[in-house]
């Protein structure tokens, strides 16, 4: 179950009658509620940026350098290791090992930061220029 609240002077939880509905309904025992900062997850738009511009615009770039690219499936697994890792702990023995995190995790700014951490890598390493993103133009077909 997953509600939203908002804190302005006093917690306000929207659907309160639902949200309470749904906590009488559970078993008895033990439960952990989270509260969080609502941030507003990446975009479709950034999605289709990082896919369409920046990950082509990588791929040709690594090509010209002399790396074995084939796709861009490729190019996001790479640029997964470089760009969007995070720490994963053993709290027994303190070994700490890097794991890719997941571009579906990201919010719209860890995602930008993301996109730009590629198009400096594309820019330093590569000598390519990627495209700034357009904002999509709306088009009237009734005339």
């Amino acid at each position: 179950m997953k509600y939203y609240a908002t804190k302005k002077g006093n917690f306000r939880i929207h659907n309160r009658k639902d949200f309470e509905t749904e906590l009488n309904a559970l078993p008895e025992g033990r439960y952990t509620i989270e509260v969080k900062k609502y941030r507003k997850n990446k975009s479709v738009e950034q999605l289709g940026y990082l896919f369409e511009v920046v990950y082509r615009k990588f791929l040709e770039g690594a090509i010209e350098q002399g790396w074995e690219l084939a796709n861009v499936d490729q190019v996001d697994a790479w640029c997964k290791s470089m760009y969007a890792k995070t720490d994963l702990v053993n709290r027994h023995t303190g070994q700490i090992v890097e794991v890719p995190e997941l571009k579906r995790d990201m919010n719209t700014l860890e995602m930008m930061t993301y996109i730009d951490k590629i198009i400096a890598h594309c820019q330093e390493y590569f000598g390519v220029e990627v495209p700034a993103p357009l904002k999509q133009a709306k088009i009237n077909f009734e005339n």
